[in-house]
């Protein structure tokens, strides 16, 4: 870890960092966010004959989300870290795991929780995200701040809930992975380069 320093620009160096990625950036977060969003939607609409087709389906699109998320962590400069990305990319992972390998009436009521406790730390992250950006004058924070509300009340709601939440399995996960991958895909579109 880098001691602070305060004479080193750390707005500019995140600044570089972006415009130098954003393309690749918006191109990966759109193409997941899709992912999810598909995924979400072909949960929803399965019949239950197909549920284990669709389950893993769902628990490729978790993982592989899951990574990207700890692979942007890796790659976002320490200043705009949020170790709240890190514990939401292993969480989602971890859920895509649970729903691969274990059977639906083991994972059902431990599902629900884990979803609402994810949804709820993914809208707080990007709340945090999203102050940071408006602290440190950078564009684009608005639409950060209304999918982490919307991410927690999701999140509230399942905590509430959980009895009806378990008996629609299949469809907290389809609202869990459209939500998220919606999140995803308006934040891919929004990117743009930060001039300065």
């Amino acid at each position: 870890m880098e001691h602070f320093n305060s004479d080193f620009d750390h707005v500019g160096d995140f600044v570089e960092r972006w415009n130098a990625g954003v393309r690749h950036a918006r191109v990966w977060t759109i193409a997941i966010g899709v992912l999810l969003v598909v995924a979400g939607v072909a949960s929803a609409a399965a019949p239950m004959s197909v549920y284990a087709l669709i389950q893993g389906f769902v628990a490729a699109a978790l993982i592989v989300g899951g990574l990207g998320q700890v692979a942007s962590y890796v790659h976002t400069p320490e200043l705009f870290r949020s170790p709240t990305m890190l514990v939401m990319g292993v969480l989602n992972a971890l859920l895509g795991i649970m729903l691969l390998v274990l059977p639906a009436y083991l994972t059902a009521g431990t599902i629900v929780f884990l979803l609402a406790f994810l949804f709820i730390i993914a809208g707080a992250e990007r709340i945090t995200y999203a102050r940071r950006l408006r602290y440190f004058g950078l564009p684009d924070s608005g639409l950060a701040t209304v999918t982490g509300v919307l991410n927690i009340v999701c999140g509230v709601a399942f905590l509430l809930m959980p009895a009806f939440s378990g008996v629609v399995l299949s469809y907290v996960v389809a609202a869990y992975l459209i939500v998220g991958g919606a999140s995803l895909v308006v934040e891919g579109v929004s990117m743009r380069p930060i001039e300065r």
